[in-house]
Formats: C-alpha cells, structure tokens, sequence
C-alpha cells in the first residue's frame, strides 16, 4: 500500500478517535429529568403577611473579556502541500484541511491550558511546531510522505 495513503489513513483514525474522546469527555446525558410534581397543602393566604418595603440598588459593570493567557501557535513547514490536522482549542475536537500550502501557520487564544495536537503529512519531509506564548513547546520533522506529529499538553 502506498506510504502517503497509509498517513493519511492514520490522520483521520487519529482525527476520528479524537471527536469520539471529545464526545465521550463531554458527554451527553440527554435532556434533563422532569421534576416530580409537587403538592401545595394549605396555602396561606395574602393578609396573613404584613406589608413590607423592599429596596435594593443594583450595580452593574463590564463583564471582563475571557482571560487570553494561553496564546497557541501552531505552524507546519516544508514544500508542497499537505494534509494538516489539529486541534483549534485544547478540548480534543480537532480540524482537518487537505492540501494546504506550506508553510502553513495558524494561531488560537485559549481561555484555559489545554491539549495541543497538530499533525502534518506532505510528499517531502514536514516539520511542525507548535509555541506557547511565544516559547515552543513541541516540535517534530518527519521522512518524507510521513506523518509529523505534535502532541501534548500544556500545563
């Protein structure tokens, strides 16, 4: 069987396997029991309660933007093309794009640490990398036709 199918086999067994830990992670309990009902015994009435005044004073602020402290990036290098998975916010859920120019390079803010996968195969040798705020964190360069893969997770 051909070197450059077989990677691409195993991207998308990896992607797959991915999307199914994603939905297992966050799981799907259907929707919500409905509540049992509930009986009302001998209801008081509305001239049994004295009158009272009520004041409150509401403040209201900006909420904040989400804290973009986890600045990923992730970059794929090499000649050609190539298929490139990866995960767009550390939650497992991953995207998948066939015959991207390389060098290739996408950057994501994330709210929280998450898990990092990037995965790169071309008909040359591809290397990928990807970098937390600025430092890397992973790097891999694959033989050519070969899945490159950087996987982790940030702490």
């Amino acid at each position: 069987m051909n070197r450059q199918l077989v990677g691409r086999l195993a991207i998308a067994v990896i992607a797959i396997a991915a999307v199914t830990a994603g939905i297992f992670i966050l799981g799907d309990d259907g929707p919500p029991a409905a509540a049992p009902p509930v009986a009302v015994v001998g209801e008081p009435s509305l001239s049994s309660v004295p009158p009272r005044t009520i004041m409150a004073t509401a403040t209201y602020t900006s909420t904040p933007p989400a804290p973009s402290g986890y600045r990923v990036t992730y970059e794929l290098t090499g000649t050609g093309t190539a298929t490139v998975v990866y995960d767009t916010n550390g939650l497992g859920l991953v995207h998948q794009e066939l015959d991207v120019r390389l060098p290739w390079r996408k950057e994501f803010s994330w709210a929280a640490p998450g898990s990092v996968q990037l995965l790169g195969q071309g008909t040359g040798a591809v290397e990928c990398r990807v970098s937390a705020g600025g430092r890397v964190v992973t790097t891999q360069k694959s033989a050519p036709g070969e899945v490159a893969a950087c996987t982790g997770r940030l702490g």
